[in-house]
């Protein structure tokens, strides 16, 4: 038998120009948003507006929270997700292994992320692409049988006490299974939805029993975890069809309920602070918290204020050696916490999925209409969404209280996956239209997307850094200003390079990397 051909890399007339163009525009954004944490802690990351801000600094401020943060890096993985099923769709139509390779180029990925972690930025997003773009391989190639095992193995061996950790792999092993037994049963599956649904009933009794017996502790997170359950399940049950459907779904119930679960429980402690105790025999603070909560929220601020003093005074007066030290301590912090983005992550992506086995991106001429609906509704509603939080607080107050911040910050996150789907709607209409070069410029930006992300913290690393040119602490205003000036270089750098070579280098790398092979050395010529 003839083996199968390798996966080789997309050639120049197959690009999807669209792509390009989407991802040009998600990086000037991610740019604008990312050139405040090279002058603030990285760890003040999704804080809101700092206080203190007036003029043009606060314009600014506000402009960039309530239009830009949260969107493009949701954008920008979207198109991660779109980028991963075209390469498997092309290699199942050429009949080519897809693991191997895909696997090699989240690995590359992993290792752009941690040196630019380490060496340049903590507010790195690449080591979290490739932690999630593992999770989606496991859960749509994953076998269950082995799937299964591996969770039951991390159990096991957590129980040990050397071996602790092991039980945080678990997570996201199980969080895999669910998304497989969803994605990937048959037509009429019950299997996701009892899955679901039998947890669910019997969290609902355990609580009924508890409340019965006059125990009150524990029944607000029981009911909460039981409603989502048995929601999910008939959700699911109802919903299930057709398959095809299945990651648009499964993503959006994903970013819906990561952030739901968020604003459901800030808003409690916003609106109802003595109802969210639930309990008049439990210890609450004036805010409507248990005493342990109260204390792990103390620990929380406490821990923030600590790691961000430390940034600051390592950033503004230590050398590149000790901003080394210092993200590299930070490293296994990093890791712990990357689950819960990690899960958000893959809803994103699975959406973006949809997208192209849905043949809406790669005929986009033919869906006009639905990027209309996408813009003319995800827009307002997303924007509105947070402006509607901003009503309530647009920073988190100095001390342990939060006074509606988690609530509205929830809010403005709920509102920024539609307003992504509006913002992409938005240019691929104008890509249709007489307006297309007020967009179509984007495209050499966008296929050097990594090479100038990566040169972009290069830059403003050495602009604000105190082993740099020490600018930290510059105006909101500026800030900006530098950030899309820096874009527009990149811009008219990226068509300059273009037209001599076909790819950017960081790009030329990994896909060495992927592909394990040299390309032709006419290959490199731009066409």
């Amino acid at each position: 038998m003839m083996a199968s051909p390798s996966l080789s890399p997309v050639p120049p007339q197959q690009r999807i120009d669209v792509l390009d163009v989407l991802r040009g525009f998600a990086l000037a954004g991610i740019c604008v948003v990312n050139v405040e944490f090279f002058n603030r802690p990285v760890a003040e990351a999704g804080e809101g507006i700092p206080p203190g801000l007036a003029g043009l600094d606060w314009l600014a401020a506000f402009l960039v929270n309530y239009l830009v943060t949260g969107k493009f890096w949701i954008l920008f993985s979207l198109l991660f997700g779109m980028g991963f099923a075209l390469m498997l769709e092309r290699a199942a139509a050429a009949g080519r292994p897809f693991l191997p390779a895909y696997l090699r180029r989240i690995a590359a990925l992993a290792v752009f992320g941690l040196l630019h972690h380490i060496l340049l930025w903590s507010g790195d997003i690449l080591l979290s692409y490739a932690i999630g773009a593992l999770v989606l391989l496991l859960a749509l190639f994953a076998r269950g049988k082995w799937l299964l095992a591996a969770i039951l193995a991390c159990f096991a061996l957590s129980a040990l006490p050397e071996l602790r950790l092991a039980s945080a792999l678990a997570t996201p092993l199980v969080f895999a299974g669910l998304l497989a037994l969803y994605l990937r049963e048959g037509a009429g599956g019950w299997r996701f939805p009892a899955a679901m649904l039998l947890p669910g009933v019997l969290m609902l009794l355990a609580a009924l029993i508890l409340a019965l017996g006059g125990r009150d502790e524990g029944i607000r997170e029981v009911l909460l975890a039981a409603g989502l359950l048995v929601v999910l399940g008939l959700l699911a049950w109802r919903y299930g069809e057709p398959a095809s459907a299945r990651p648009l779904r499964a993503g959006v119930a994903i970013f819906v309920v990561c952030f739901g679960l968020l604003a459901l429980d800030g808003g409690m402690r916003y609106f109802a602070p003595r109802a969210a105790a639930l309990s008049a025999a439990s210890a609450t603070s004036e805010h409507g918290e248990t005493a342990s909560e109260a204390d792990a929220r103390r620990l929380r601020h406490g821990e923030r204020v600590r790691r961000s003093a430390q940034e600051r005074k390592v950033l503004t007066r230590g050398s590149h050696g000790d901003a080394v030290a210092m993200r590299t301590r930070q490293l296994g912090e990093r890791l712990r916490d990357e689950m819960g983005f990690g899960v958000v992550l893959v809803g994103v992506f699975l959406v973006g999925v949809w997208f192209v086995r849905s043949g809406v991106i790669a005929n986009a001429r033919e869906h006009l209409p639905l990027f209309r609906r996408l813009a003319t509704f995800g827009i307002p509603f997303g924007l509105l969404l947070g402006l509607a939080g901003g009503l309530i607080a647009t920073g988190r107050p100095a001390g342990v209280a939060d006074k509606g911040y988690d609530f509205a910050h929830a809010l403005l996150m709920l509102g920024a996956l539609p307003a992504s789907l509006g913002y992409m709607a938005a240019v691929v209409l104008l890509l249709h239209s007489r307006a297309r070069a007020a967009v179509a410029f984007l495209a050499p930006f966008g296929r050097m997307a990594l090479t100038h992300y990566l040169v972009q913290s290069v830059v403003l690393s050495l602009l604000f850094y105190g082993y740099g040119a020490g600018l930290w602490g510059m105006g909101r205003a500026a800030q900006v200003a530098v950030a899309l000036a820096l874009c527009a270089a990149q811009v008219v750098f990226s068509h300059w390079w273009l037209a001599r070579f076909s790819q950017g280098p960081a790009e030329w790398l990994w896909r060495v990397l992927t592909y394990l092979k040299l390309p032709r050395r006419d290959a490199t010529q731009a066409e």
